[in-house]
């Protein structure tokens, strides 16, 4: 075969290769919510974590590194903007995704001063999730 018809692979860029591996945390105390994105996220081949509280999620975080954190907006006890601003202080190079199924428009101020990266509105798709965590592995190459 000549050379010019071999298909060469492309190399991947850096943030493809680490989304390949990539280490989520999800943290939502709704059941259906947690396991939808465990799904979803394992089966792009993610490595995925779940706690059902801000409080979990802040211990986990603390235990073990994690690529992305999505957080539930309302949950008792504490919010995803509570545990947001946390988990910045512990590591401001992660980027964390607020999931909100309030349909209020974020305040761009109050997502900065949270440490609140990306956002993603209930009910999500597959591709949307895929989509974020792309944005997001792109992003934390950038922070």
């Amino acid at each position: 075969i000549p050379e010019e018809k071999v298909i060469k692979p492309v190399p991947l860029t850096p943030a493809v290769q680490e989304m390949e591996g990539a280490r989520i945390l999800v943290i939502d105390d709704e059941d259906s919510v947690r396991k939808i994105l465990y799904q979803m996220l394992k089966a792009k081949g993610y490595q995925v974590v779940v706690a059902s509280s801000g409080e979990e999620g802040i211990e986990r975080f603390k235990q073990e590194p994690f690529d992305l954190v999505f957080t539930d907006l309302g949950m008792p006890r504490m919010s995803g903007w509570e545990v947001g601003k946390a988990l910045k202080e512990i590591d401001p190079k992660v980027p964390i995704a607020l999931i909100t199924g309030w349909g209020v428009e974020l305040n761009r101020e109050k997502m900065k001063e949270t440490g609140i990266d990306l956002v993603v509105s209930k009910p999500f798709s597959f591709d949307e999730v895929v989509r974020l965590v792309s944005e997001a592995m792109e992003l934390k190459e950038r922070i």
